[in-house]
């Protein structure tokens, strides 16, 4: 076997194997940039649809927030046709309570006798250090020059139970084009409360718009009687802002629309800086989120952020990617930065949104330690609008555990966004042994009696040297096995899989029919794939589901089959 490998090996790196008259080119061995850090796997099988609850009419429930309470609860709010309703679980969203009010729409009548209805938009919630939560919201009178478009807040001492008269916290004007939005809260160390939003009030003669802020030291009983200017573009439109302490520095994420659609940008503000000098155009504070800019045509607005337990920073917005150029018929996309709060990388987009669908006006929140929460107004799967919530498995840098694969209970790796079956993947090293443990979690464990390609299993893949090529060649493997034990083991060569025959690799099946799972034992020899000392591994897995007349495969998140770059990062 050793001297096949060696032949491929000169064969990949010959210089002088195609003679001048061929005209075909050379095939070259690349490496391309890894990617490296945590990735978010998302969970199909925990999708649900928090607003409206079964059984209840309610045309739409949209711009959802959720919020871990100190004593472990769940908080969530929403839009409901004019009102902003809440509702909450105490046993880790596996229940909800009954919706309840927290804001009315309400009747206004001007000082002239003139009345319309306000609206209740943009709803948020924080808890307070002191334990009280406060809510926000935006006013929208329906009918134009009557009553004034308006920052409100509204607190509970009780968790929900009773909720105290709604204080207003800042008056635009009273009509569209010069109101006020989408308020977010923040509390500092020093127990300093904030609210950001974005604000068209100043700009009357103009279509601009800036983010502003107002602050509290008293717990939000009273408030600043003038507002700050956080950010402004001239000429433009900075929106929707989210504020997250990290570290020394309150982060903003806002939509900015430079050039043509709105992009997800940050604000950056020093925590021990009063605030006063806004972020500009050309300011240094102001920073493109992204890593990878998008395209000028692509819309990527109302951003939202969350720090995860780890330290690295999510960033979500909903954007046309990929899809139509009609922003109303958007999806959310959720990206992966530092821990600083930049380079926004490894996109991913929780829920699967046909492109006559969308899922927009979206937020973030931390389940626990190792799972992330999205969620988002959408009709993915039904004809109306509602808010709807999917997990979001924290897959992180994976470092293998020296032993042998026994009675594992923590599967870091985690496959199952596409249906209800999903994998659990751990992994371990010996002194001579490389080893992966496979759970896949299955109601319908298929195998088709007339084609043994068409069996449910999982295929692993092994870059032994940590090379990250962008395609397959020597160095990398890949290891077919199927739930009844069958094996077949590929090495990369000049762009593709060929089969090889290395029974030194092990993959042992067992089926639990009864209970609904699988496992698979990839046991790999390290000498037998020349694997280089003192050097990770890169390894993907991927997820073979087939039923009698349609088949679907999975990777780990942010992987690509054939490009080992892509791959997960284990360090032995």
């Amino acid at each position: 076997m050793n001297r096949i490998f060696g032949i491929i090996i000169a064969l990949s790196f010959c210089t002088g194997c195609k003679s001048k008259n061929e005209e075909t080119t050379r095939f070259v061995r690349q490496s391309a940039e890894p990617v490296d850090g945590i990735r978010i796997a998302w969970d199909y099988s925990s999708i649900q649809q928090l607003a409206p609850q079964a059984g209840r009419n309610l045309a739409y429930a949209g711009y959802p927030r959720l919020r871990r309470l100190a004593d472990g609860s769940l908080m969530a709010v929403y839009e409901a046709e004019g009102n902003a309703e809440f509702i909450q679980s105490k046993d880790n969203g596996k229940t909800w309570s009954a919706p309840a009010v927290v804001m009315h729409q309400v009747e206004y009548a001007n000082s002239k006798g003139k009345s319309t209805v306000i609206r209740i938009f943009n709803p948020e919630l924080i808890q307070l250090q002191n334990g009280d939560l406060v809510f926000a919201c935006d006013y929208r009178p329906v009918e134009t020059e009557i009553a004034p478009y308006s920052i409100v807040i509204k607190r509970s001492k009780d968790l929900g139970k009773t909720w105290l008269k709604e204080q207003i916290l800042f008056n635009a004007e009273p009509r569209f084009r010069d109101g006020c939005w989408e308020p977010a809260l923040i509390q500092l160390p020093d127990g300093e409360l904030r609210v950001y939003f974005a604000n068209e009030a100043p700009y009357i003669n103009s279509d601009e718009q800036q983010i502003s802020m107002l602050g509290s030291h008293d717990n939000g009983e009273t408030w600043d009687s003038e507002f700050k200017t956080v950010s402004f573009r001239a000429n433009r439109r900075d929106g929707m802002p989210v504020p997250l302490l990290v570290d020394d520095e309150i982060i903003v994420s806002i939509e900015d629309n430079n050039i043509k659609e709105f992009k997800p940008y940050i604000i950056r503000t020093k925590l021990s800086d009063s605030g006063t000098l806004p972020a500009l155009a050309d300011s240094p504070t102001r920073e493109y989120a992204l890593k990878e800019k998008l395209n000028d045509d692509v819309y990527a607005g109302a951003p939202y952020l969350i720090r995860l337990p780890s330290g690295e920073v999510i960033l979500s917005y909903q954007t046309t990617r990929n899809r139509t150029s009609d922003w109303e018929k958007s999806t959310m996309e959720v990206a992966i930065g530092d821990k600083s709060g930049r380079n926004f990388d490894r996109l991913t987009q929780p829920f699967d949104v046909p492109i006559d669908r969308e899922a927009k006006w979206s937020s973030l929140a931390v389940w626990d330690e190792h799972t992330v929460a999205a969620l988002s107004a959408t009709n993915f799967r039904t004809s109306s609008i509602g808010a709807s919530m999917i997990l979001g498995h924290v897959i992180p840098e994976l470092k293998a555990v020296y032993g042998t694969i026994q009675d594992e209970s923590y599967f870091p790796v985690f496959i199952g966004q596409k249906g209800l079956a999903n994998l659990n993947a751990t992994v371990k090293y010996d002194n001579s042994n490389f080893y992966v443990l496979v759970k896949v979690n299955d109601s319908q464990i298929y195998a088709d009696p007339h084609n043994s390609e068409r069996i449910d299993g999982v295929n692993l893949y092994v870059d032994a040297g940590n090379y990250g090529l962008s395609v397959p060649d020597t160095g990398l493997f890949k290891i077919e096995s199927n739930h009844l034990g069958q094996t077949k083991v590929y090495q990369g060569f000049e762009g593709k899989w060929e089969a090889i025959d290395l029974p030194e690799i092990q993959a042992k099946a067992t089926v639990r029919q009864a209970e609904n799972y699988y496992t698979i034992e990839f046991q790999i020899p390290m000498a037998s794939i020349h694997k280089k000392e003192q050097s990770p591994v890169r390894i993907n897995l991927e997820l073979l589901e087939f039923t009698e007349s349609a088949e679907y495969r999975e990777s780990i998140a942010n992987s690509d089959p054939n490009a080992s770059n892509t791959w997960v990062k284990v360090e032995l």
